[in-house]
């Protein structure tokens, strides 16, 4: 079974990481380049976590249900089964999203191997069946993308209000972005406020 991709705004949502090893530094790395609210909640953390104090929250203890009270997703991913099992189903009962860290089949969510480039984000997953490949296929991705299109994006995002604030036809809004964008690629990610200029002119006579 192939798991959709969802993209979703986390910036400032709560999240609760139960752990404090290794495997809990790479999800916390991975939710800090989206700007996630993280609390991590074990008896003992890495040097690796505590050195992150001040980006996170950390509360040292043992695993408790009040702390999920507004959280918006958990992960579980303590060095104890049978407590992640327990994250595991207390999240479902209030139904909060949970990643129970290599146990696949209590998990509402993965983790992708992903790529993040300004607004770009490129996720890639093997709906677990292989982490590795995952990550080969990352790395693939991310040695063919050119370094130019992340700033053609943030070029074309600039342009997309005005077009849509000036445009009221949906589907000359799209053309406009089209013709932008192929203009953008053709030279080398960037746009020429003349060209820019014609080609939106065009629609809004």
């Amino acid at each position: 079974m192939a798991y959709f991709p969802f993209f979703i705004d986390i910036k400032n949502k709560k999240c609760i990481i139960y752990g404090g090893g290794k495997v809990a530094y790479r999800k916390i790395e991975a939710l800090l380049d989206f700007e996630a609210d993280i609390t991590v909640i074990a008896p003992v953390v890495s040097e690796e976590i505590a050195a992150l104090e001040g980006r996170i929250h950390i509360n040292i203890g043992e695993y408790g249900e009040k702390e999920l009270e507004d959280a918006f997703f958990v992960i579980a991913a303590t060095n104890n089964s049978a407590i992640n099992e327990m994250i595991a189903k207390n999240c479902r009962d209030r139904k909060i999203l949970v990643n129970v860290v290599d146990e696949l089949s209590k998990c509402d969510f993965l983790f992708p191997a992903y790529i993040k480039k300004g607004s770009i984000s490129i996720g890639v997953t093997t709906s677990g069946q292989s982490p590795v490949m995952a990550g080969h296929i990352r790395k693939t991705i991310s040695d063919n993308l050119p370094d130019t299109y992340e700033a053609l994006v943030e070029t074309l995002g600039g342009y997309r209000e005005y077009v849509k604030n000036n445009v009221s036809s949906e589907s000359e809004r799209a053309d406009i972005m089209k013709e932008l964008a192929r203009l953008g690629l053709n030279n080398n990610g960037k746009l020429n406020g003349l060209d820019v200029q014609n080609v939106i002119s065009k629609y809004m006579k």
